[in-house]
């Protein structure tokens, strides 16, 4: 039963595809026992290589070398790799967190060594129905949207590669028939009847009470966990278009949104674009963020006041600057003063900390718009006196605007601008010496402009990857 229900899975879902290498997350448990020696079974039809790999968390003193021991003798018996990598979740939690978070952490940056040694086209790993229905529980009790109740899914996009979940259609109590039946011997963690986790609690306690007012509550779950994941196939198309007008900078660790943009947006779609961008910036979908950030994070972006910002749950931060709404994850490291760095013109010059980089062209015509990527200006090349320079802002720093009389404060400018004031210290100031000559995206100066007489142009483009556009592609001559 369970071999036929993981092969229509496998098919109706396209996990793996004839010829695949799977890496198999193995703790050595009911689920994850199955899951390979199925797999293993199917290599003769499917053309399958598979490979295992078991993270031992050193927890449980001997219980967790023992763990280790057995699915390295299992994996030698049945003929497939294993590689058995030890992490230290004890050692990492004196510096504070979950332990649960961190000891997944770690083990998913496990599975990435292993995946990368065999140059893996999948991670299976062995969630069942059972965990289904306790996942999208949880995620009821602590508060979800919608798109929450699909639950996990059977596929997703990971490390290059791809996760996938084989047994999602199959229940725990098929898993130990199976094991049964084929007289395997998994290892059994004490750990999961423990109350201290609220899984358990929602596996031992919750169920069986919901069971009370409805048998088939199991049933009735997964059933709304697919409805919910077929439609979610059309809002996903509906929140990429949204993503796309809205978000104006991806980073690692933040993303920046135009705050006009979300607002304009039906509530719905404003809900699940910060929900995906959430995502986005967490490792795990597992830490998936609750409703209630979703919801506080809106209610920043509408707020009357042009700056604020609040912190959140799993380190979480959120800031309105103006028109942009900054979400971000980790620490919020201060931005270090940039010396001055040397342009190359004409030329290319990468900019160290500052996530961009400068062109600069000398050509005896003017260039079209279509020819200049980034915020750009243009100067009389004859005009000027090399080298130019490029550093971040400084107290006290003053520029001659072109087209005003007198020197005007940066800082002034900045804020006239609605410049974030997290971005001022990001923003990279061009000089002729001690002259300020160009704010790239908010101002030129007067020194060397283009009149009818100029016979050379020097061009500077500065380029980041995905910069806002506060003053996008305009022209500052």
């Amino acid at each position: 039963m369970l071999l036929e229900t993981l092969k229509t899975t496998v098919r109706s879902h396209e996990l793996l595809h004839q010829g695949d290498r799977v890496l198999v997350g193995v703790s050595g448990g009911p689920d994850s026992l199955a899951l390979l020696h199925a797999l293993h079974r199917l290599v003769p039809e499917f053309g399958w290589q598979v490979f295992a790999v078991h993270v031992d968390h050193q927890l449980r003193g001997k219980a967790s070398a023992e763990d280790a021991e057995f699915v390295e003798q299992i994996c030698a018996e049945w003929g497939i790799p294993c590689r058995v990598i030890r992490v230290d979740v004890a050692r990492h939690l004196r510096h504070g967190g979950n332990k649960q978070d961190v000891a997944r952490k770690l083990r998913y940056q496990a599975f990435r060594q292993a995946a990368d040694q065999w140059d893996v086209d999948a991670l299976a790993l062995a969630h069942h129905a059972d965990d289904q229905v306790e996942t999208i529980l949880m995620r009821l009790l602590r508060g979800t949207g919608v798109s929450g109740l699909a639950g996990m899914p059977y596929i997703r996009p990971w490390e290059g590669r791809r996760l996938i979940r084989p047994l999602l259609d199959v229940y725990r109590k098929e898993i130990e028939a199976y094991c049964e039946e084929h007289a395997l011997s998994p290892r059994l963690d004490e750990s999961n009847r423990s109350g201290v986790y609220t899984r358990n609690r929602v596996r031992l306690k919750l169920i069986p009470e919901l069971q009370q007012y409805n048998p088939r509550v199991k049933e009735a779950l997964l059933q709304l966990s697919r409805v919910v994941g077929a439609e979610e196939d059309w809002w996903r198309e509906q929140v990429d278009r949204a993503w796309r007008r809205v978000v104006r900078k991806k980073g690692k660790n933040e993303i920046v949104l135009d705050r006009n943009r979300l607002l304009d947006l039906h509530v719905a779609l404003q809900r699940r674009v910060i929900k995906l961008i959430l995502n986005c910036l967490l490792e795990e979908e597992a830490n998936e963020a609750t409703m209630d950030t979703v919801e506080q994070i809106r209610h920043l972006a509408a707020h009357p006041e042009p700056s604020a910002r609040i912190d959140l749950p799993s380190h979480f931060r959120a800031e309105r600057q103006y028109d942009l709404l900054m979400i971000a994850v980790g620490n919020d490291a201060p931005v270090e003063p940039l010396a001055p760095v040397r342009l190359h013109v004409p030329g290319e010059t990468m900019i160290p900390g500052l996530s961009g980089r400068f062109v600069s062209r000398v050509t005896d015509k003017r260039l079209d718009a279509e020819y200049l990527r980034g915020v750009w200006a243009v100067f009389d090349a004859d005009a000027l006196t090399l080298p130019l320079w490029v550093r971040t802002r400084r107290p006290g720093d003053r520029i001659r605007p072109l087209g005003l009389n007198g020197t005007t404060k940066v800082k002034d400018l900045l804020i006239s601008a609605k410049i974030p004031r997290r971005e001022r210290d990001r923003l990279p100031i061009v000089l002729h010496g001690e002259t300020i000559v160009w704010i790239p995206g908010v101002r030129r100066s007067d020194w060397a402009p283009v009149t009818a007489n100029t016979r050379r142009f020097l061009y500077l483009e500065w380029l980041t990857d995905g910069m806002p556009e506060r003053l996008p592609h305009q022209q500052h001559t």
